[in-house]
């Protein structure tokens, strides 16, 4: 797959599940299919080939860019072509070198002339375990089908196989053969029914007829055996009184004036009056009677005929009239029930092409599935958190049923499980609350889940139940399983549409991380402070979360330290706690990412694993970071959500990414500061190296003048003769050269000073005191001194040349002692954000500060050697050492008063 193909995949799968979740037919499904494929892969040529109903003749149904001679022809279903067995076993075919697929199949090689494609890939479309057809690409390079794109062009006929299933369902549905058969079977019921009725009405079987006044003039048929002899005239209220006549129901006797003969004499139309005739002793005979009057030119009654119909002949076409009738209705209903679940189907199948979200598609599903399977509750659920929880529902479920659901299903329920080992659907008849474990749902029976698969994984599933004693009929098993097909197929789209949306969005998310380290970067490129820098970091990666804080920790001797926060921690306690006391070096939360440097993310934090479980119940989620600087574990980045948050991988990429960005960032402050440090040192060595040429070509002049001048005057004295003058003149020698000895080692002492190597470590500042005092003692035996000590903390520095430091500051307090008053000498620290601040006040004779600079200058005195013996070399080192330290020095004094001297050591000196 080219580099262009790479990147445009998951937007041309995108475009192919859009365009074939509106394709309503098997031609759209086919053209939809084929091209995507060709496309993403580059492929010379490709084909659709589909099985017949009997799945042994497969027939070329799509096919771009193919010859004449090619190997995908008509043909039946055989293990000796690559796509018979691709079918017979399941499973995709590739062939990615020339050669190779005649190889596997020679007898192609003859269909094909001997011109063969160099690399060819087959993959079956299947639905479920049923193969439909095969998917076929040509190439004409050899061609290494990655990982990626096996995987790519199996969905495509995955998708495939399922839009051809929904195809075939909806031309099964098609609302104008639908509508076409109910008009047909109507036509054919309403022409029986015709046929009926004009039988009925044609089957007279006695016909009464009667003059003007009423007289029976002519009967025949059913009258004639009714009273067994021959016709005689019979006035109307002879004919009540002779016949026994009765409502259909038998409950009272005609009147006269109700009798037929007489309504129609009176000129009155008859039409369908059911009577009963009886005779004494008979049982009563139900005739249907007709009447119709006969008028003279006048318009005056002049008569009447009556048509009596046998009543047994009568009702048994009137049963088969309401049984045709029934069934008719019957038909109709089923039809319209038929043409309701197709009409819902297709507006469901429409609609959901233009759905956005699942929730969207899950709410439309839920709509239909009640049009479809009428009294049916539906869910549609996601997986998350060991639970499935539904995202949509159908309405009208049970209040506390409803609550249960809402709280989500087991993922051991006994149905889901079955569902989830088959990967299949399930349908289960006599649903029982007690064996499934779900409250609320003994008034359901018969319950179904199909499960919604990607990539051979359920990503979500379809619960239906029926609140009937009734199983599940093929029917319903049917077309639950065609919903759930063609749902798989549009929640499958919207899912890669979210799933691209998520990568954007990571991919936007990682790039605002990006760019804000490149402006951190650009905007603090001096910065040498790394706690600023990681406040810096802390507030980006908190700008791209919900609510929370976050919290940057270092390892004490006994504790983990908070150095920097970024947010309220939401508890007061809390922070008290942490401020005050840290954490344990063996809490969870840090413990394991510090020892193995894998970020610990937790979608539900473990309260109270770390601190009181009571100070930490509003914090949901949280995870930490191993903080490194070229590859060295620096410290701890905790983060504390408020919110419940499960970290996706997009969370992840992008934390991370800030993470190794801030490891960056600090490694360069750390070379700035390195390099800041080289040049201060640079700098002292060079001041040290002019003070030296000046020590040398003036301090060391004068002892060397003295020896030289005082070795001569020796000389002569002992030439004439005066030993005493010449033993005097060798002493001032003996101790010029004492003097030069001791500013030689002073030298040295400040050279080593700058490159003895410093190994950074805890150091207990009191130690350093109590040795520097014992060591000014033995070096003053005859000061007395009253030290004011108070309580100092551990440090991290190089303790031999910390030592140095102290001593050196000690030692001077003492030496420049005023004769005339008690000396007191003051020793404390104070803690500031970032630093220690050191200080050694005295009660000596002091200094005058116009003459501050010059102190921690190499070789710089500012009393005289007879006032006060030295080199001028020890604050230098002093300087020297704390510089390599990462602090400063400063002294502050007054001539006859004191004074006070001071550097500092960063908090965590390195």
């Amino acid at each position: 797959m080219s580099v262009a193909s790479v990147v445009n995949a998951p937007h041309i799968l995108l475009d192919f599940t859009a365009t074939l979740a509106a394709a309503t037919t098997r031609t759209a499904v086919l053209d939809a299919a084929l091209s995507p494929a060709i496309t993403a892969l580059g492929a010379r040529a490709g084909a659709l080939l589909l099985l017949d109903q009997d799945g042994r003749m497969l027939s070329v149904q799509a096919a771009q860019g193919l010859g004449a001679q090619t190997l995908w022809q008509d043909g039946a279903v055989s293990p000796q072509t690559p796509a018979g067995d691709a079918i017979l076993h399941r499973q995709p075919l590739f062939f990615e070198h020339a050669g190779t697929l005649t190889a596997a199949y020679p007898e192609l090689e003859a269909h094909t002339g001997g011109i063969a494609a160099v690399a060819t890939a087959v993959i079956p479309l299947l639905l479920a375990d049923q193969a439909l057809g095969v998917l076929l690409l040509e190439f004409r390079e050899p061609h290494e089908f990655t990982e990626a794109e096996r995987q790519f062009l199996t969905t495509v006929a995955t998708q495939t196989a399922l839009g051809l299933d929904r195809a075939a369902l909806i031309e099964r549905l098609d609302s104008v053969g639908a509508r076409r058969q109910l008009r047909d079977r109507t036509t054919e019921l309403e022409a029986e029914r015709a046929f009926l009725t004009t039988t009925l009405n044609s089957l007279g079987e006695a016909i009464i007829v009667c003059d003007a006044q009423g007289t029976l003039v002519r009967f025949a048929g059913l009258a004639e055996e009714m009273h067994g002899q021959q016709a005689r005239p019979l006035g109307p209220d002879q004919w009540a009184a002779h016949y026994h006549l009765y409502l259909t129901d038998l409950s009272r006797p005609l009147a006269v004036a109700e009798v037929p003969l007489y309504r129609a004499w009176q000129g009155e139309t008859l039409r369908d009056v059911e009577i009963a005739i009886c005779r004494p002793g008979y049982p009563p005979q139900y005739v249907l009677v007709n009447g119709q009057p006969i008028f003279t030119s006048e318009g005056q009654p002049n008569g009447a005929v009556i048509a009596m119909r046998d009543v047994t002949s009568i009702h048994q076409q009137a049963r088969m009239l309401r049984q045709l009738t029934s069934e008719l209705r019957q038909e109709r209903t089923a039809l319209r029930a038929e043409q309701a679940v197709s009409d819902a189907f297709i507006t469901f199948t429409e609609a959901a092409g233009q759905m956005q979200t699942v929730q969207e598609l899950g709410d439309l599903a839920m709509t239909t599935l009640q049009v479809m399977l009428p009294g049916v509750t539906a869910l549609f659920y996601e997986p998350g958190e060991g639970m499935w929880h539904p995202i949509a529902w159908t309405p009208g479920i049970e209040p506390d049923l409803l609550v249960v659901l809402q709280g989500g299903l087991p993922m051991d329920t006994p149905i889901l499980e079955q569902m989830m080992a088959t990967r299949q659907p399930v349908f289960l008849d006599g649903w029982t609350e007690t064996d499934q474990g779900i409250g609320h749902t003994d008034s359901y029976h018969a319950v179904a889940a199909y499960p919604i698969m990607q990539a051979g994984t359920v990503t979500a599933l379809l619960s239906l139940g029926l609140q009937t004693h009734a199983p599940w009929t093929d029917p319903q098993r049917r077309l639950v399983s065609a919903i759930g097909r063609s749902f798989t197929l549009l929640y499958e789209r919207i899912s890669f549409a979210r799933q691209l949306e998520e990568q954007r969005d990571e991919a936007e998310r990682r790039s605002q991380a990006l760019e804000a380290f490149a402006e951190m970067a650009r905007d603090l490129a001096g910065e040498t402070n790394r706690y600023v820098l990681v406040r810096r970091a802390q507030e980006i990666m908190l700008s791209l979360l919900t609510p929370g804080y976050a919290l940057y920790w270092e390892q004490t001797v006994d504790h983990w330290e908070l150095k920097s926060q970024v947010g309220d921690i939401g508890n007061p306690e809390l922070q008290r706690l942490v401020d005050n006391h840290g954490l344990p070096l063996d809490a969870p939360a840090l413990h394991s990412t510090w020892l193995t440097g894998i970020p610990n993310y937790q979608d539900n934090y473990a309260q109270g694993a770390d601190t009181p479980a009571e100070m930490i119940r509003h914090v949901n989620a949280a995870t930490a970071f191993r903080v490194k600087v070229r590859g060295e574990p620096m410290g701890m980045l905790a983060i504390g959500l408020f919110d419940q948050r499960t970290w996706t991988p997009m969370d992840r990429a992008v934390l991370e990414t800030a993470m190794y960005s801030l490891g960056l960032v600090l490694e360069r402050a750390q070379g700035v500061a390195a390099l800041e440090q080289i040049n201060t040192e640079l700098r002292i060595a060079n001041e040290e190296l002019q003070a030296f040429a000046y020590s040398v070509s003036h301090d060391l002049r004068t002892p060397v003048r003295h020896v030289q001048g005082f070795t001569e005057l020796a000389l002569k004295a002992l030439g004439q003769s005066e030993p005493e003058r010449a033993q005097r003149h060798l002493g001032i020698v003996a101790k010029a050269t004492d003097r030069m000895t001791e500013m030689i080692d002073a030298m040295l002492s400040l050279s080593r000073a700058g490159r003895t190597e410093l190994i950074v470590r805890p150091v207990a500042l009191q130690q350093l005191v109590h040795q520097a005092q014992r060591d000014a003692l033995l070096e003053f035996p005859a000061q007395t001194v009253t030290w004011h000590v108070e309580a100092l903390p551990s440090v991290r520095g190089d303790a031999a040349t910390l030592q140095q430091v102290i001593t050196n500051l000690l030692s001077n307090a003492v030496k420049f002692a005023d004769t005339e008053r008690p000396l007191h000498v003051r020793v404390w620290v104070e803690e500031r954000p970032h630093e220690w601040a050191v200080y050694v006040q005295d009660t000596g004779s002091g200094f005058d500060n116009r003459y501050t600079s010059k102190l921690f200058g190499a070789f710089q005195r500012l009393h005289t050697h007879d006032q006060f013996a030295g080199t001028g070399v020890g604050l230098a080192t002093v300087k020297r050492i704390v510089t390599r330290h990462g602090g400063r020095v400063w002294a502050e004094g007054q001539l006859g008063t004191g004074a006070t001297f001071g550097f500092t050591l960063p908090r965590d000196a390195v």
